[in-house]
């Protein structure tokens, strides 16, 4: 499909294309929703962070119910209100943990849980970071240098600034869009594998 007619297919249309699994229609339907996505979910957190995660959790939840979507309502109301519900339901379990008290000379029995936790908390991270390196090498090569210098390598704004010849400003519009990008192919690798997103690294654009 040309990128001519992708542009002018219809949400609906892409849809029916993404149950057939075409990779570029599922490309095309993110690129539009995300910003609003990541805006409506900044709405409730005003923490850009937080958005960014609750925003790739929320496609990524409606991309796996892709086959939910029965076309009663427009497809963006359909994600909006996963992405409105998800973003509640985060909030409430946000707090139900920030208020919960530590205890002090906690029982043996408690530490061990705690062990336990951060052991498996551990290898979560440690597979996160390995599909997120992996998602790194297959970017762009200027993407992938900008991204190592600043969170692999901890160069700072102003390094950066030196290094690439540009303003600050345009430093961190650079950052912005490729951190997008990368939150894109993870949220995508999480839900249709790696492999599968390694080989379509190149439809995947953020404006």
């Amino acid at each position: 499909m040309s990128t001519r007619i992708i542009s002018k297919t219809t949400d609906e249309e892409l849809v029916m294309f993404i149950r057939l699994d075409d990779r570029e229609a599922l490309g095309e339907l993110y690129n539009r929703y995300y910003k609003k996505v990541f805006n409506k979910c900044f709405s409730f957190t005003r923490k850009q962070e937080q958005a960014f995660d609750l925003a790739q959790e929320a496609l990524m939840k409606a991309f796996e119910n892709i086959h939910s979507f029965k076309g009663e309502s427009s497809f963006s109301t359909w994600l909006y209100t996963i992405t409105h519900r998800h973003c509640l339901a985060a909030l409430k379990k946000s707090s139900r943990f920030q208020f919960q008290p530590l205890e002090e000379n906690s029982g043996n029995e408690e530490e061990k849980n705690d062990l336990s936790l951060t052991a498996e908390e551990n290898n979560e991270r440690a597979e996160q970071e390995s599909i997120m390196y992996s998602l790194i090498n297959a970017l762009p090569e200027k993407e992938r240098d900008l991204l190592n210098l600043k969170y692999l390598q901890g160069e700072s704004i102003e390094d950066l600034k030196t290094q690439l010849n540009i303003s600050g400003s345009a430093v961190k519009m650079r950052l912005k869009r490729s951190r997008e990008k990368l939150n894109t192919l993870y949220t995508l690798a999480l839900t249709y594998g790696l492999d599968q997103v390694l080989e379509q690294v190149e439809l995947f654009t953020v404006s």
